[in-house]
C-alpha cells in the first residue's frame, strides 16, 4: 500500500492562500468594502481548521456542522457587522466561491493527470500529490482573472436590468430625474435621523440646488465636506444639509455632503414609491462609469 507524507505547513499555506481567494471574491461579487488583515484573519480561521484533520484526537471535530460553524467564522470575521441581510448575501457568495474554487482544483488535476485513475484512493491521492499546486496556482489565477472582470461583466450584462431604478428627486418647486442602482452594497444612514441615504452624482443633482450652495460647493473641493458644510452657513437650514460619515475600499473616514429632499419617486420595474425620509449625499466624481446610472440606491428603500 502506497504511504504519503504530507507536510502540515505547506497545507496550511496552501488553505490559507485559497480562503484568502475565496472571500476576496466573496467581497468583490457582494461589492463590499474589505480590510486586509481582516480577509487574512478570516482565511487563517479556515486554515487552522483544516490542520484537523491531521490530528486524530479531534476527529470529531469534522462533521459537518462544525465545517458550517467555521464558515460562519470566516464570514463574520472578514464582514461582520453588517446589514444581516448583506451578510447572509455574502455567506451565500462564500459557499459559491468555496464550491467553485474546489472544483476547478480538482479539474485543473484531472486535466493534468495523464494517465487513468485505478479507480482506488490511492491513485487520486497520488494525482493530488503530484499536482496540487499546480491545480492550486492555476485556479488562483483563474479566479483572480474572474473575481477583476466576471462581477463588473455580470452588473452589467445579467443585472443591470433587474438593479435599475428611476428616481425623481424633489426640493422645493425644483425636480430632477435620473437613473440608479440598487447596491446591496449602500448601508448609509444619517447618524442625525437614521434614514437611508441615496448616493448620488453631485452632477446629477445640481439643477435642484440652490445656486448658492452650488456655488460654495464649487468653490471647495469636493471631499472636503467638512469645510463645504461650514461655508454653506444660513444656506444648510432650507435644505438640512449634513455630512455622512462613510466607509470605502481605500477610504477608512470619509465625509459626503447630504441634504434632505421633499420628495423621492422611485420607480422599480412595476413597483412605484414615494419616499419623504431620505437623505441625499452628493459624490463629485463619476460613480459607474460603465452604465448610466448615477446613483447608488439602498435596497431598505423598496
Amino acid at each position: 500500500m502506497s504511504s504519503y507524507v504530507v507536510y502540515v505547513d505547506q497545507v496550511f499555506i496552501g488553505s490559507l492562500v485559497m480562503n484568502m481567494m475565496i472571500l476576496w471574491v466573496t467581497a468583490r461579487l457582494g461589492r463590499t468594502a474589505y480590510s486586509r488583515w481582516r480577509l487574512l484573519a478570516g482565511a487563517g480561521v479556515g486554515a487552522l481548521y483544516s490542520l484537523v484533520l491531521f490530528i486524530p484526537a479531534m476527529e470529531g471535530y469534522l462533521g459537518p456542522g462544525y465545517k458550517l460553524l467555521v464558515s460562519f467564522l470566516m464570514v463574520a470575521v472578514v464582514f461582520v457587522p453588517g446589514p444581516p441581510k448583506k451578510v447572509l448575501a455574502l455567506l451565500a457568495y462564500f459557499y459559491i466561491s468555496t464550491f467553485a474554487l474546489g472544483g476547478t482544483v480538482l479539474g485543473i488535476i484531472s486535466f493534468l493527470q495523464n494517465s487513468a485513475f485505478d479507480g482506488q484512493l490511492s491513485g487520486i491521492m497520488q494525482a493530488v500529490d503530484t499536482f496540487l499546486w499546480y491545480g492550486i496556482l492555476l485556479a488562483l489565477l483563474i479566479y483572480w482573472f474572474l473575481g477583476r472582470v466576471v462581477p463588473a461583466a455580470m452588473c452589467k450584462r445579467l443585472m443591470l436590468p433587474l438593479l435599475r431604478a428611476d428616481l425623481t428627486v424633489s426640493l422645493g418647486e425644483r425636480k430632477v430625474s435620473f437613473s440608479a442602482l440598487l447596491d446591496t452594497g449602500n448601508s448609509l444612514s444619517d447618524p442625525l435621523t437614521g434614514f437611508p441615504v441615496i448616493i448620488a452624482e453631485y452632477a446629477a443633482i445640481k439643477e435642484i440646488l440652490p445656486e448658492q450652495v452650488c456655488a460654495v460647493i464649487e468653490s471647495h473641493r469636493q471631499d472636503d465636506s467638512a469645510s463645504i458644510l461650514a461655508a454653506l452657513g444660513e444656506n444648510i437650514r432650507s435644505a438640512n444639509f449634513r455630512i455622512i460619515p462613510y466607509r470605502s475600499v481605500g477610504q477608512e473616514n470619509g465625509w459626503l455632503l447630504g441634504f434632505r429632499p421633499d420628495e423621492v419617486e422611485i420607480r422599480h420595474g412595476n413597483n412605484f414609491i414615494k419616499v419623504c425620509d431620505v437623505v441625499v449625499a452628493l459624490y463629485g466624481d463619476c460613480l459607474l462609469s460603465d452604465t448610466s446610472c448615477r446613483a447608488l440606491l439602498p435596497t431598505g428603500l423598496l
